[in-house]
């Protein structure tokens, strides 16, 4: 499935946010044109909000896995 940067289909969405913070982060640098301390700000914590989502969703995976074995030694 092609997206395109107009595409507004939440999926399109989801998978541009995905591309864009599956990696680790780098701040947008361009040299022709400084980005604002705002702009560099609100990506950063749009990528550390990402992160932690990731991280909630392995933590829950986890516990599952943890439940599921005690639940079995019962």
């Amino acid at each position: 499935m092609s997206t395109t940067p107009t595409d507004r289909s939440p999926d399109a969405i989801r998978n541009r946010y995905q591309a864009l913070f599956g990696n680790a982060f780098m701040p947008n640098i361009r040299h022709e044109q400084t980005s604002g301390a705002d702009e560099r700000v609100a990506l950063a914590s749009e990528y550390a909000a990402f992160r932690l989502g990731q991280i909630d969703e392995k933590l829950g995976r986890l516990i599952e896995l943890m439940e599921t074995r005690d639940a079995q030694r019962a």
